[in-house]
């Protein structure tokens, strides 16, 4: 197991720091297992690395990224990436479903790896954290997204990701033609708010919730 986690490491171009900053252990704590990783270290993993294949790691069986395919950035060049039909994975960049201060202002937007999964059309894919959207979207799922050019046409039965100056968040959204200042925001177990519209940034439509494994 130990050696499987350490090729899949290399096959992103993960390096020890990211690694760390991830997942919380040192390969230094990896590399002296002898031998298989307890169950909260693999959970630490599939947390940091959803589109890691379970039973691959853990058995050696079935392909290492089951059900997509994951390739390192440094690859391929970006126009290369969009005509195979990969979009961007920004496993850093993570999307609140609850309470979190996940400001946009100073984090450059650039992704770590990129992924291609069949009959999904995605601009790009996030992880999620906090549990206001369950039980349509959990904390630890991966979202893919694809972006909204015209608010108006805003579907309220709809999930949506919204980038504001202060987070990245997903919700419900309506559009209230009486007062374009503002668009309200619902979740499945959080009280409406307003999201006001000189705050936003950018507005997704999620089109894929779930494990990527």
């Amino acid at each position: 197991m130990k050696k499987r986690l350490i090729e899949f490491l290399a096959h992103l171009g993960i390096g020890q720091h990211k690694f760390e900053k991830n997942v919380g252990l040192s390969i230094g704590y990896i590399n002296k297992l002898k031998g298989d990783m307890k169950l909260d270290t693999i959970n630490k993993v599939f947390s940091a690395y959803p589109e890691l294949n379970k039973e691959w790691l853990i058995s050696g069986k079935g392909e290492m990224l089951k059900g997509g395919t994951v390739v390192n950035i440094s690859d391929y060049s970006i126009s290369q990436f969009k005509q195979n039909g990969y979009a961007p994975y920004y496993s850093y960049l993570r999307v609140s479903a609850g309470q979190y201060d996940l400001s946009t202002i100073e984090q450059k937007e650039v992704p770590d790896s990129w992924v291609k999964f069949p009959e999904i059309t995605a601009d790009a894919w996030f992880p999620i954290v906090g549990f206001s959207m369950e039980p349509k979207i959990y904390a630890g799922d991966t979202i893919g997204v694809v972006a909204v050019h015209n608010w108006e046409r805003i579907d309220p039965d709809k999930v949506y990701m919204i980038v504001t100056i202060y987070d990245r968040m997903i919700k419900h959204l309506q559009y209230d033609e009486s007062t374009p200042d503002f668009l309200w925001a619902t979740s499945e177990n959080y009280p409406k708010f307003k999201i006001y519209t000189h705050e936003i940034v950018r507005i997704y439509r999620v089109v894929f919730a779930g494990r990527l494994i």
